[in-house]
């Protein structure tokens, strides 16, 4: 009974210590807080920051820490988004400024498991009137918010009210989460091989599945242009194989005409190409080596054409 009560004494001990706050450790480490795996979420120690902060930042709240059986609790109606993008977990807190006692921001972290989810949820996400921060290579804010990547987290700093004070504590806190917190850098191969010119700014996005109504496309990156006034989209999809690929752009033909699309003959410089009219629009599929690629959403047959054979053109290497 003895040996019993001092090993029940060590574990309590253990697990007291474990949920401890070291700001030294958690500086230097920059760990974020492991999920209790019998839990759908749990909670840090009051007074516990889950990410390094600045000076004056301070918690307002404990940490939360959510995954894939309850995130839809705390992001109702966007979970699906994160989901299907490889949606890890995500860990949220709300904190303080010093300076501005009266407002207060939350961190939301996600881990996405890799880059390119991250990339997923950061570009669908996007508004097209955001200004784009230097804070890393994918990053931008809005009056009251600063959205980025840093290697597989995706991370958003929401304000309680606009003020600029509050922003610049949130770049703050984004620049120490960035130092402190180990990340390869995010790849995006995808996004320069697009034809640059007419390409609308901040516009390329990666769709993680089920792009354009076929559930066969999973990351699917699109791309807007501007020709003659009007937009239009570019796609790709690096496959693993030629083979997949080319099955791919023939599935997904088939598809567009089994809903009511006509395959248009025409001259292309693209192998094995398909020009689809369908909802008074245009759209070319076509595979190149381990490339699926297309256009779609055309007002007419020549600017598909035109971006198609653009989009062909630096998929060979040219520009």
């Amino acid at each position: 009974m003895v040996i019993l009560f001092l090993l029940m004494v060590i574990g309590v001990g253990i697990f007291i210590t474990q949920f401890q706050f070291n700001p030294a450790v958690l500086q230097k480490k920059a760990l974020l807080p492991e999920p209790d795996q019998d839990k759908p979420s749990s909670q840090l120690s009051p007074n516990a920051s889950f990410i390094p902060l600045p000076e004056g930042i301070t918690p307002l709240t404990s940490a939360e820490i959510f995954d894939a059986r309850n995130l839809s609790d705390k992001i109702n109606g966007k979970a699906e988004l994160y989901l299907s993008a490889g949606f890890t977990r995500l860990v949220s807190q709300r904190f303080k400024d010093e300076r501005a006692t009266d407002l207060w921001m939350e961190a939301f972290v996600y881990d996405m498991g890799t880059n390119q989810n991250a990339f997923s949820v950061f570009s669908a996400q996007r508004r097209q009137d955001a200004e784009s921060l230097d804070l890393a290579q994918y990053a931008y804010r809005t009056p009251n918010a600063l959205f980025l990547i840093h290697g597989r987290h995706y991370i958003e700093i929401i304000a309680s009210k606009v003020s600029d004070q509050m922003l610049q504590s949130g770049k703050m806190m984004a620049r120490t989460f960035i130092r402190n917190t180990p990340a390869e850098a995010a790849i995006v191969n995808e996004k320069d091989l697009f034809p640059k010119q007419k390409l609308v700014t901040n516009s390329v996005v990666l769709i993680s599945s089920d792009a354009f109504g076929y559930d066969g496309f999973d990351k699917i990156y699109t791309a807007e242009y501007e020709l003659d006034d009007q937009r239009l989209m570019a796609y790709l999809s690096h496959r693993k194989t030629a083979a997949e690929a080319n099955e791919l752009a023939s599935a997904y033909a088939s598809f567009l005409l089994a809903y009511g699309g006509n395959n248009i003959e025409t001259q292309l410089p693209i192998k094995d190409a398909q020009l689809i009219e369908i909802l008074d629009s245009y759209e070319i599929v076509f595979s190149h080596g381990s490339y699926l690629a297309g256009t779609r959403e055309a007002a007419t047959i020549n600017q598909a054409k035109l971006l198609a054979i653009r989009l062909y053109d630096r998929l060979q290497g040219g520009r």
